[in-house]
């Protein structure tokens, strides 16, 4: 007795299908993963700009305040305040 025909089944017609979408959503998870590491990478960077101008901002601050004029470290307070206006 002969063998019988074996035709291919819905699964294994699918599945050049299936692994075609598995690599497609590969490719998307990697290039979101890598937009999410070069957003981190640049809050990273605000972050740290953002921590040197608060450093320079208390620093001229001090400074003001050993001003020996009056009324000196109440203008340097108002500079500094629409400098940072002007940056956010």
């Amino acid at each position: 007795m002969a063998d019988p025909i074996k035709l291919p089944s819905a699964s294994q017609r699918q599945a050049p299908d299936l692994e075609a979408e598995i690599a497609s959503r590969d490719e998307e998870i990697l290039r979101l993963r890598d937009l999410l590491i070069a957003r981190d990478a640049e809050l990273g960077q605000a972050r740290g700009q953002l921590k040197v101008i608060e450093d320079h901002s208390a620093r001229m601050a001090r400074l003001a305040a050993k001003i020996p004029l009056p009324g000196a470290a109440w203008i340097v307070d108002a500079v500094l305040k629409l400098l940072s206006a002007k940056r956010g």
